[in-house]
């Protein structure tokens, strides 16, 4: 295993996400749907998003799932009937009294796609223990559909609209063992990097990653730090062209959250930056420095660089001596950053 690896199994441990709060975040959305399954016309449920995909990361801020509603038994519902806000509205007055019996505080909001529940009891633990997590639960209340796929609400506009929620929980958990451990890894990873950017500065929504990274990752026998650096190249390719495609054939293609230009400029320059590092195992200095810049919020800059000098000085850890630089009471400046070890990959 090389620098460039390490460095990565590094953030790999820093976001990982806690046990406890990930298997807290199953039993709230598995007890939702349970309730929701009470609903005249339900057919199944299945699990989505980043906890049924096994990319979630630290914190784990809530868990995706649905409920297919059967259109033989409700047939006045969908595109050409009865729009979601109907459907969506019954759905949270059943689930609402029978969930306070167990999260007395819990609160049943509606979203775009359906219900947001809140249960207002947050967690605490070792691995994070100033960071409480109250992970919430958004259930979608879907509809069969004749051409594939199922029909989800927009209640917005209350319409209803095309998506493939269960294909996409399927693509993206299959494969052997092993490769579902590194995509969930570079997904994880290309994640964490996106996030580096504030909410309204980010150029890829999760789902787009995730999409990506089940297009590009195909082969196990790839190091993590090759499938990484060559997610990033392969996404500046592929986006450069044409927005990714839906998995599941349902939906239009995944819209991009920046212009085209942008979103291929940040992809690109990181692509760089992981080859030239990979190209450098030999020069440690190098790689930290590349990969600081890759993964800033996780990685801290050789303590030497100018860039670490000068964080050092605002965080009052570095004074000047006639000596030269000393840290509190005179050691030698030093990378301070703590690596977590858990991996919470489910």
């Amino acid at each position: 295993m090389g620098l460039v690896e390490d460095h990565l199994n590094d953030v790999r441990g820093q976001i990982a996400s806690d046990d406890d709060v990930l298997s807290e975040a199953r039993t709230r959305r598995n007890l939702v749907a349970s309730i929701a399954s009470g609903v005249d016309g339900y057919l199944r449920r299945f699990n989505s998003g980043s906890v049924a995909h096994g990319t979630v990361n630290h914190p784990v801020t809530d868990a995706d799932g649905g409920i297919v509603i059967d259109r033989r038994k409700r047939p006045e519902l969908g595109p050409s009937g009865e729009g979601p806000a109907g459907i969506v509205d019954e759905v949270c007055k059943l689930v609402g009294p029978k969930l306070r019996e167990t999260y007395p505080d819990a609160q049943v909001n509606k979203s775009k796609r359906g219900l947001k529940v809140l249960f207002k009891e947050p967690m605490s633990n070792d691995h994070h223990p100033d960071d409480e997590q109250d992970p919430t639960v958004d259930l979608i209340v879907t509809l069969t559909r004749e051409d594939g796929g199922l029909w989800i609400p927009n209640l917005d506009k209350d319409e209803w609209e095309p998506s493939g929620p269960e294909t996409h929980t399927r693509l993206f958990t299959g494969g052997t063992r092993s490769l579902k451990a590194l995509r969930a890894r570079v997904i994880r990873l290309a994640k964490a990097w996106n996030k580096q950017w504030s909410q309204d500065n980010r150029i890829l929504s999760s789902f787009n990653i995730t999409a990506l990274g089940w297009e590009h990752v195909t082969d196990s026998a790839v190091g993590l730090d090759e499938a990484v650096t060559s997610w990033f190249e392969y996404a500046a390719d592929a986006l450069n062209t044409a927005n990714t495609k839906d998995p599941a054939d349902v939906s239009d293609p995944i819209k991009l959250l920046k212009p085209r230009d942008k979103v291929v400029e940040r992809l690109r320059k990181a692509a760089d930056l992981m080859r030239e590092a990979m190209e450098n195992e030999d020069d440690a200095h190098l790689v930290q420095t590349n990969m600081s810049k890759v993964f800033r919020d996780y990685i801290d800059p050789p303590a030497d660089s100018a860039s670490s000098t000068a964080a050092a000085f605002r965080e009052g850890a570095v004074g000047a001596s006639k000596g030269g630089l000393v840290v509190g009471g005179g050691s030698t400046m030093k990378n301070t950053r703590s690596y977590g070890q858990h991996d919470g990959e489910s």
